[in-house]
């Protein structure tokens, strides 16, 4: 009987990371660029993450590659996603999707389910039997509630009210001030207007709100606490779609957002927990390559 090679690929917007298994025992890994199809266009990023396959595969033949993608939640991207990729390995089977599944078997191996991720943007995903929910996901511009860009934007908009003089300015709308380089209306103005939204920029005022409220900041915490409402919507809500509301379902926490115990992450599981009972908080994982691979692994024995 031959040898049953599976291939799980993590393909982020900074980092491409690529794990093997042979009959299900780890067999290589590889990283590489960033391979965001949305950023990078389809193309280029099917082409990146052939490459990592490749290094990572040291010359075997794959039966089965499960790719998940920042940006391939959509079904035409990722069906493109799987010929480009199926068509550099003849005979493999090759699917994609978004990193919200791969998440999930990253901090829960199997079974039913929940996880939400919170980084710049943020998603809820749940599965239960054959049952898929997602809830968030829809991007800055009309979702990502609770993400860092959300945390980040309350804050921005926050110190517009100060430059207006309809609220009183503090640390927080003091930080914004600095990262946005604006100690006036019209350099605020300016930042925002005079190029495109970097939704990065923003986010990357979150942890330091996150940090202002943990030390007591009145302002800063609202904001958290609004943060850690919008976030456990999202997981009650996936629940419920999937029928996990009463299930005491395992609930996994991945992105930076949760990297470290803070205020939100405190709030948040308090929520869940007061939400969905006996539900069990999962905190870490073996990383979204892994939760690829074993998805990988499933498919391959099918």
């Amino acid at each position: 009987m031959s040898d049953v090679v599976a291939v799980g690929v993590d393909a982020g917007g900074t980092a491409t990371r690529a794990a093997v298994s042979e009959n299900g025992v780890p067999a290589g890994s590889a990283e590489g660029p960033g391979a965001n199809p949305t950023t990078l266009g389809v193309d280029d990023a099917a082409d990146t993450i052939v490459q990592v396959i490749r290094r990572a595969l040291e010359h075997r033949r794959p039966d089965a590659i499960v790719i998940g993608a920042a940006g391939a939640g959509r079904p035409a991207v990722a069906e493109t996603l799987e010929t480009l990729i199926g068509s550099a390995f003849a005979g493999c089977r090759v699917t994609a999707g978004d990193d919200a599944a791969i998440a999930l078997r990253a901090a829960i191996p199997d079974g039913p389910g929940i996880v939400l991720i919170g980084g710049t943007g943020s998603i809820a995903y749940a599965e239960n039997g054959a049952r898929r929910a997602r809830v968030g996901g829809l991007g800055f511009w009309v979702g990502d509630e609770g993400s860092a860009f959300a945390l980040g934007l309350a804050a921005v908009r926050l110190y517009g009210r100060v430059l207006d003089g309809r609220a009183k300015a503090d640390d927080t709308t003091a930080l914004v001030a600095r990262a946005l380089d604006a100690p006036d209306r019209n350099a605020y103005l300016n930042a925002l207007y005079d190029a495109p939204i970097v939704p990065a920029r923003i986010a990357a005022l979150a942890p330091g709100i996150i940090a202002l409220a943990g030390s007591g900041n009145r302002v800063a915490t609202k904001l958290v606490q609004q943060a850690a409402s919008d976030l456990s919507d999202l997981v009650r809500d996936a629940a419920r779609q999937a029928g996990l509301v009463e299930a005491s379902p395992a609930v996994a926490l991945a992105g930076g957002l949760f990297a470290a115990n803070s205020l939100l992450t405190y709030l948040l599981e308090l929520r869940i927990i007061n939400e969905l009972p006996g539900a069990s908080i999962v905190r870490g994982g073996d990383g979204a390559a892994i939760g690829a691979l074993r998805l990988a692994e499933m498919l391959a024995a099918q």
